[in-house]
């Protein structure tokens, strides 16, 4: 009898594709002011849920990870709200006059 260890994916922390977010888009889409988002920074790690804009400088811009900052922090959005802030996120809302 052999016991095979599942392989714990780990793609969601190296996808290059993932899109990154500015703070004001991270604390638009969570419905926080800054002062919270400070207060949660203790639960981020650099490099997976924020970055650097230019890694030598780190005056420069925080990139977000919103998908995995949203999974971590588990905040009550509602679903339609949540559904209308993704759609905008990926351009998906279209105006018409």
């Amino acid at each position: 009898m052999s016991i095979h260890k599942s392989k714990f994916s780990e793609d969601w922390l190296t996808d290059k594709s993932a899109p990154w977010f500015s703070t004001s888009e991270l604390l638009e889409y969570l419905g926080i002011p800054y002062k919270e988002l400070e207060e949660q920074i203790q639960f981020l790690k650099e490099g997976i849920h924020y970055k650097y804009e230019d890694p030598t400088n780190l005056n420069s811009q925080i990139l977000w990870r919103l998908d995995l900052i949203d999974k971590l922090l588990c905040l009550p959005i509602p679903p339609l709200e949540r559904e209308a802030m993704i759609n905008a996120i990926n351009n998906r809302i279209t105006c018409h006059e």
